[in-house]
Order: structure tokens, then C-alpha cells, then sequence
């Protein structure tokens, strides 16, 4: 077994999902970590949160999501499901790609 900051983990998945303009769901997936991408050829941010996820709007809120501009990445970030996260894009049609493992 390979480690990911001293975690042991036996399975590697890859993926991505389609942009939207509304919060879209990220597929079923167990996992212990996820890190997610935002690809260069992305027109705009993609913001990545819960159910009720938003795009940044520079008020005051508690859903606007962490922001990924094209090109931007996240840390490792334990979770036990993909599906724990939703996306939503200032342009429909920006993607996000993402690596999880078990």
C-alpha cells in the first residue's frame, strides 16, 4: 500500500464532473480523501461546497463555495463519500476533475 501524508490507502479513482449553473451533486463514491482540480481550459471559477452550495456574490453569506479558479487545486480533504460535495460554476459548461482514494 502506497501513503498520502502518512495514510495508508489502497485504491486510487479519478474523475469529472460537468459545470452547471446550478449546485450538481458529485457522484457516490467511497472515499478517505479527495483533492479536486479546476482545469486550465475552465472559462471561469468553480465553487465547490455542500447541498446548498452558491457562486461567490461579494456579500455576507454562509453558502458561497470555495472558489477554484482554472488552474487552481485543493488539498487532500478527508471525507468518507464524494458525494459530500456539490459544485456549482459561473460558467455552465466548466468542469471539475477530482482524485480520491480509499
Amino acid at each position: 500500500m502506497a501513503e498520502v501524508e502518512n495514510i495508508q490507502y489502497g485504491n486510487i479513482w479519478t474523475g469529472e464532473r460537468a459545470g452547471s449553473a446550478t449546485a450538481v451533486q458529485l457522484a457516490a463514491r467511497k472515499c478517505r480523501m479527495v483533492m479536486f482540480v479546476a482545469p486550465n481550459g475552465n472559462a471561469s471559477d468553480v465553487y465547490l461546497g455542500g447541498s446548498g452550495v452558491t457562486v461567490a456574490a461579494g456579500t455576507t453569506t454562509t453558502t458561497a463555495g470555495y472558489e477554484l479558479q482554472p488552474g487552481a487545486q485543493t488539498p487532500w480533504i478527508p471525507c468518507f463519500n464524494l458525494n459530500q460535495f456539490y459544485i456549482i460554476c459561473d460558467a455552465s459548461d466548466d468542469d471539475i476533475l477530482w482524485m480520491a482514494v480509499e
